[in-house]
């Protein structure tokens, strides 16, 4: 525990690994005293804190790359890039492609050493971990993007062991190499890697060849951990379940495995005649299931989580290999630490957490709330356990230690659920009690079972199995839809650190001491539950009340990757969104992976504008889901459509929503004047003698880019741009506003269309003449945007320019004297 502290100490608030060094004699020092004092567990603490700390400031620098491969990633260049291939390709869906993963041994004929995650874009290889491959791609490396209070997600690359990424069009742009390359084919790992994989591919063959194909696709979900084919609405409705961990070959999953597996083979030992008098029946079913189980973990992907899982796991069937007792806290413990020692970056592992917790609450609280607690429970094996466990002896008992279950692990994980999802799923209980009966006791077994019998006899043996877990799945999904269609999901502001590490411990607190009297030692514990929920209260009134009184204009313009998204929170609370983020082919939101985060975070859970500068994904993608999850109150647009179905789609899911959607006029609150310079249409009136009015609209002939809605925004004396992707002739029609008496200087511009050569005019720099001009793009992106000419055009009038793809995420506060600062998540320079 103390190890694991000092490491999410380090990954909140990231120190240069020197720093802590220069420490160390605070902690050395400290446990000094404390031996001296007798007190070696606290001492032992404080050092393995300090440990943590370092290690953890050690494991966040991003590695350097050596030659050839920096050369190359720092040129963007095309290279030919020879290796093998450690995973089997996993189906993103159908239609758009696969992924794997590869041990670079070659780039450009020259040796090189790393691993690279391949995306394919279209088609599904045919390849087996250990082939060797050929392919010619971009290489580029780990890096994710940088928002205020997000993970970095290239830190949680790195801590799968991923060095580099890649991407062919097709899978026939990559070419097997028939001779191979020296020395890897042969190494045991990769032979039982291959193994794995060829019994993956023939277990889903089994599978298909009987099940209906949306619970072949379940199937492949729960009983092999193919996540990536899952449908959306099924992971929405498990998720209102709270049950999105059977989707996912967690610890319940190597439960049901490691019973039947156990049961079933010191059963067939038992019935042996006189075998059980020169063999122990259950230290043999032991020993035969911890390959068992590493070899199913191999199958089916070896996640981060099932990893955890199968080391418990084996620390317990170990135990009874060996004849020796563990409790569980000695497993989780020992598990957790293996995991640290390999990646200290697995701490901001978010299923490594949700994991982590569960099995905490399910090993300490469980017991305690248990009708009858009787002896200790052991994890000599989870068979061993289970099986002795007295309330399974009657099926109520049993449906009473499933619901102090789900209640212990569905409690203790809320905060933590909430801290990375912002939400809250109250039929958790109910939707576990009914799933994970279903699919960890019936789905899983019959489904492996039956995919096993049917790849050694033949599909006739298996049909029995395989039906039943054909109708077991179904009945599942039945049971997720109607979860998706009727339970409640509370939508919550993201609950900080600290108000998320107190919460889970006030609320374990408060679950332990529900059937102890108070005389019997519940007043400490009620107490000190009521402490920790007491602090994690006081600091979500203390944030609350802070925003409310903020007294600054503070504008964050994301990083979004290739688009534009910029949050302004106004001086008492208000807030307005311009534009979301996106993408061309739907790969990635940023609405559910950046914007929605980054607004719970900062405990904004109301919009009171969002606008869209106009209808191009990368700015229009990511509001769906800002409008579906968010109560919106007033929509802007300029009225173009852009010819584009997902506008279409938001303008009725803002109608649905009942979001007012008026032409966009001057918006004042707080201090703040938000006024719409255009694009502008003239209203001709039908009399003589009425005067033509000019209103927000697309003028005839305007491009999509030219038609974007251009907001200024001013506060303080000081004014921001946000130019959407004008292009020449919109930033004319904006520059000639200002002979009209309209102003449009600005000290802050949003740059337009991401720096392209056919925006940044002198025109436009003449008339706006800011002070700062931040550029919204992606890393490396395809346009190779900014231009050079554009960038020396910033430079020669002396303009500051912050980019998105360099520097991060810019957030610039306004002071009401209109003082103003800018921060950059990764440095303004």
């Amino acid at each position: 525990a103390a190890l694991a502290t000092g490491m999410a100490i380090a990954a909140e608030c990231p120190l240069a690994p020197e720093t802590v060094a220069l420490l160390a004699p605070l902690p050395v020092t400290a446990a000094c005293l404390l031996l001296r004092w007798q007190r070696p567990f606290w001492a032992q603490a404080i050092v393995a804190c300090w440990v943590g700390l370092y290690a953890e400031a050690r494991a966040l620098i991003p590695p350097t790359l050596p030659a050839p491969l920096g050369a190359v990633v720092d040129h963007d260049t095309r290279a030919v890039v020879q290796g093998w291939v450690l995973t089997a390709p996993e189906a993103v869906t159908p239609r758009e492609g696969s992924r794997l993963r590869v041990a670079i041994e070659r780039v450009d004929a020259r040796p090189a050493q790393a691993t690279v995650a391949l995306a394919v874009a279209a088609g599904v290889p045919t390849l087996l971990p250990g082939d060797a491959i050929e392919f010619r791609a971009n290489l580029r490396s780990v890096r994710g993007l940088a928002n205020p209070g997000l993970v970095d997600s290239a830190i949680q690359a790195r801590a799968a062991g991923i060095d580099l990424f890649a991407g062919v069009g097709a899978s026939e742009n990559i070419h097997v190499l028939p001779g191979g390359l020296v020395g890897f084919r042969s190494r045991p790992a990769t032979v039982v890697w291959r193994a794995a994989a060829r019994v993956r591919l023939a277990l889903g063959q089994a599978i298909d060849r009987i099940a209906s194909p949306r619970a072949a696709t379940f199937l492949h979900t729960a009983v092999l951990g193919e996540r990536r084919t899952t449908d959306p609405t099924v992971e929405d409705g498990f998720r209102a379940a709270g049950a999105t961990h059977v989707l996912s070959v967690s610890g319940l999953h190597l439960a049901a495995v490691g019973l039947v597996f156990f049961d079933g083979v010191r059963r067939l030992l038992v019935v042996v005649p006189r075998l059980p008098l020169w063999i122990d029946a259950r230290a043999t079913a032991a020993a035969l299931a911890i390959p068992a189980l590493a070899f199913y973990t191999l199958v089916t992907g070896a996640a981060v989580a099932t990893v955890r899982s199968l080391l418990m796991m084996l620390f317990g069937l170990v135990g009874v290999a060996v004849g020796r007792r563990n409790t569980p806290l000695i497993a989780v413990a020992a598990a957790v630490l293996l995991l640290l020692a390999w990646s200290p970056l697995v701490i901001t592992d978010i299923s490594f957490q949700l994991s982590a917790v569960s099995v905490l609450a399910l090993a300490v609280l469980v017991p305690r709330l248990l009708p009858s607690r009787g002896d200790p429970p052991t994890l000599s094996s989870l068979a061993r356990a289970e099986l002795r466990a007295p309330w399974l002896k009657t099926p109520l008992t049993w449906l009473g230690g499933l619901a102090a279950a789900t209640v212990a692990a569905g409690v203790t994980t809320a905060p933590v659920v909430a801290h990375h999802f912002g939400e809250v799923t109250p039929a958790a209980p109910l939707g576990n009690l009914v799933l994970v009966p279903l699919v960890e006791m019936v789905v899983v077994p019959f489904g492996l079972l039956g995919a096993t019998v049917g790849c050694l006899l033949g599909t006739t043996c298996s049909l029995p199995l395989l039906k039943v877990a054909d109708t077991a799945a179904r009945l599942a999904l039945w049971a997720a839809e109607g979860f998706r269609n009727h339970a409640p999901v509370w939508l919550t502001r993201e609950p900080s650190t600290f108000e998320t590490v107190t919460s889970c411990l006030g609320l374990a607190c408060l679950l332990a001491c529900i059937r102890r009297p108070l005389a019997g030692g519940a007043r400490p514990l009620l107490v000190l539950g009521g402490v920790f929920i007491g602090a994690a209260l006081a600091s979500g009134c203390g944030r609350e009340v802070a925003r409310r009184m903020n007294s600054n204009l503070i504008i964050t313009f994301l990083d979004v990757g290739q688009g534009d998204a910029a949050v302004l929170q106004l001086p008492g609370g208000a807030t307005m969104l311009i534009d979301g983020g996106g993408t061309y082919d739907g790969s990635f939101d940023p609405g559910a992976r950046v914007v929605e985060p980054f607004l719970r975070r900062r405990g904004i859970t109301h919009l009171e504008v969002v606008a869209l500068s106009h209808p191009h994904p990368d700015h229009l993608g990511g509001l769906h889901r800002v409008v579906e999850r968010f109560p919106v109150e007033t929509l802007w647009t300029s009225g173009d459509d852009g010819h584009n179905p997902d506008y279409l789609r938001l303008m009725a899911t803002a109608r649905a929503r009942g979001v007012s959607r008026p032409v966009p006029a001057l918006w004042q609150r707080a201090g703040v004047s938000i006024a719409p310079l255009g694009p502008y249409v003239t209203d001709r009136g039908g009399g003589a003698d009425e005067q033509a009015t000019e209103r927000i609209g697309v003028p005839e002939g305007a491009t999509v880019n030219d038609a974007s809605l251009v907001i200024r925004s001013s506060f303080g004396g000081r004014a921001l741009l946000f130019t959407g992707d004008i292009e020449a002739n919109g930033e004319g029609e904006l520059s000639g506003r200002e002979a009209l008496g309209q102003d449009v200087r600005a000290d802050i511009l949003k740059v337009p269309h991401h720096g392209s050569r056919t925006s940044s005019t002198e025109e436009l720099l003449d008339a706006v003449r800011p002070r700062l001009a931040i550029i919204s793009l992606g890393w490396r992106n395809r346009f190779h945007f900014p231009r050079p000419e554009v960038v020396e055009r910033y430079r020669r009038r002396g303009i500051s320019l912050l980019r998105t793809d360099q520097n991060g995420a810019v957030t610039v506060t306004i002071q009401p004297d209109g003082r103003f600062d800018t921060t950059c998540e990764r440095g303004c320079r």
